[in-house]
């Protein structure tokens, strides 16, 4: 059984007490040891305050450094995240996110290096069912100890979003509009490739209504904090009223991960309180357009295929039935 621990604050300046609360209600959240290097990947998908419910509060660089340096003093801590062209198409440069919503100076009192993961040195790879190719960090593939802080919002797209879905703001593209048709399947393969080692959503205002970014903020005084990004995502979506079941990218993560829905326990002060979705009559037809995106994707692929072979056929028909002959007989089973 997978434990988050919940956590009710009263006061917005009680992060520190916070967080030290869920550290005793579930211990081994930290590590009895850390690698020379942490990476933190907050929620800044807009120069938004924090109060909004939009973006990650930049007090939490200070509480998380304290923590982190009471295991490992001469830990070395980065804070991560991307440029990004919203739904609105309007260009958010990173650098300008961190500076307008105080990183810059929360950073520099605790000690710790920002880094704009679109300038960072990047590699190309392909993920298993997404038919792009994506840009990762070169950063991903060191030793790290890695902490997701995300919000609490309704999203038009995922119904819900939480630390799984904050993993997106790691691929250095800014424009990943093409690989919304597929967001399930990548929100799973990130998680599969980059599992966050400690998961924090600060509940303290949520957000309601269309989300990500427009909506209505809403208190619910709350930590989740736990180990497990599918876990706190669960408990995530259950303090806003809605079904695990009903949240297409969690759904997809357990599957992948041979994991269940529902198998977790959530130990502290934890109140429900039904978050409105104002996207709920598009929901259903975000996910048809969708579907009708991957089929006509596909359906391109495959037109592209036969026409490579019609060419290599005109071009060389012996060389070309000597290829077709020597992959059914591989491809015959014996």
């Amino acid at each position: 059984m997978r434990r988050v621990s919940a956590v009710r604050l009263e006061e917005h300046d009680e992060l520190a007490r916070g967080f030290g609360v869920a550290l005793r209600q579930v211990p081994g959240l930290l590590p009895v040891s850390l690698p020379k290097h942490v990476v933190i990947k907050p929620n800044l998908c807009d120069i938004t305050a924090w109060e909004t419910g939009v973006t990650t509060d930049p007090r939490w660089l200070g509480v998380l450094a304290r923590e982190l340096r009471s295991v490992r003093p001469d830990v070395q801590i980065r804070v991560v995240e991307s440029d990004a062209i919203s739904a609105y198409k309007s260009y958010r440069s990173c650098d300008e996110t961190f500076e307008r919503l105080g990183f810059v100076s929360a950073a520099r009192e605790a000690e710790i290096d920002l880094v704009n993961l679109s300038r960072a040195e990047s590699i190309e790879i392909r993920l298993d069912d997404i038919p792009l190719p994506i840009r990762i960090p070169q950063l991903l593939l060191e030793e790290f100890y890695f902490i997701s802080i995300a919000n609490l919002k309704v999203h038009p797209y995922t119904r819900m979003t939480g630390t799984l879905k904050n993993s997106l703001g790691l691929l250095s593209d800014s424009d990943i509009s093409s690989l919304h048709p597929y967001l399930s399947v990548l929100i799973s393969r990130m998680y599969r490739l980059c599992s966050p080692d400690l998961c924090i959503i600060d509940g303290r205002i949520g957000l309601e209504g269309q989300g990500p970014i427009m909506g209505d903020p809403v208190r619910t005084n709350t930590l989740l904090i736990g180990s497990d990004a599918l876990a706190v995502d669960q408990a995530a979506s259950q303090l806003m009223g809605i079904s695990p079941d009903a949240v297409p990218h969690l759904r997809q993560v357990a599957k992948d991960a041979g994991k269940k829905l529902g198998d977790v326990e959530i130990v502290g002060d934890f109140q429900p309180r039904p978050f409105v979705f104002g996207a709920a009559k598009a929901f259903p037809s975000i996910l048809a357009k969708f579907v009708n995106r991957r089929i006509h994707s596909r359906m391109e692929d495959l037109s592209r295929r036969w026409i490579d072979r019609a060419f290599r056929f005109k071009d060389d028909p012996r060389a070309f039935a000597r290829s077709a002959v020597t992959k059914l007989t591989k491809s015959r089973p014996l």
